[in-house]
């Protein structure tokens, strides 16, 4: 995916996210100083960066909007997804970023910030986020016991109505 850039409070906060995995951020030294206003605006940015980054994922797939699930299986899981809350920290504690189903996004800040220590809090959540999205799938998609859903014919193609 090409690289998604936003930026908020006129340009007091700029970001980018690339591949899903790296984030930039930029921050001017006004921003910094109130740490209030520094974790309201990268909550902002955190919101206009994930809805740039789906609008440009729907784009790719040639469809304006998700489309409505299929099947109870698919039902299931954008039910859970949007309920995952993940969760990513600077290495020193002092940025810690919280999202509840990459809509509601929280910013602590318990320290001095720097662009890195901002970038590093925003990558480890979406590591997070990107495991705990892989753990629901197989949940969802591929119960114990049973073969992969790939093996199973189960895709967000195919619905598959029957229960467990």
């Amino acid at each position: 995916m090409a690289m998604i850039r936003a930026s908020v409070l006129g340009g007091a906060i700029a970001g980018a996210l690339e591949d899903d995995r790296r984030v930039r951020v930029v921050l001017r030294a006004d921003v910094v100083r109130d740490r209030a206003r520094l974790a309201r605006g990268l909550e902002a940015l955190g919101r206009a960066l994930w809805a740039a980054r789906t609008r440009a994922f729907l784009e790719a797939a040639g469809a304006d909007r998700e489309p409505v699930p299929m099947g109870w299986r698919a039902t299931e899981y954008v039910r859970r997804r949007a309920a995952i809350v993940a969760c990513g920290r600077s290495r020193d504690g002092a940025v810690t970023v919280r999202v509840a189903g990459m809509r509601d996004w929280r910013v602590e800040i318990a320290g001095d910030v720097t662009e890195r220590k901002v970038q590093e809090a925003a990558e480890e959540l979406l590591r997070d986020q990107g495991a705990r999205i892989l753990a629901l799938k197989r949940t969802i998609w591929q119960p114990r016991g049973t073969p992969a859903a790939s093996d199973a014919g189960v895709s967000w193609d195919t619905p598959d109505r029957r229960r467990p």
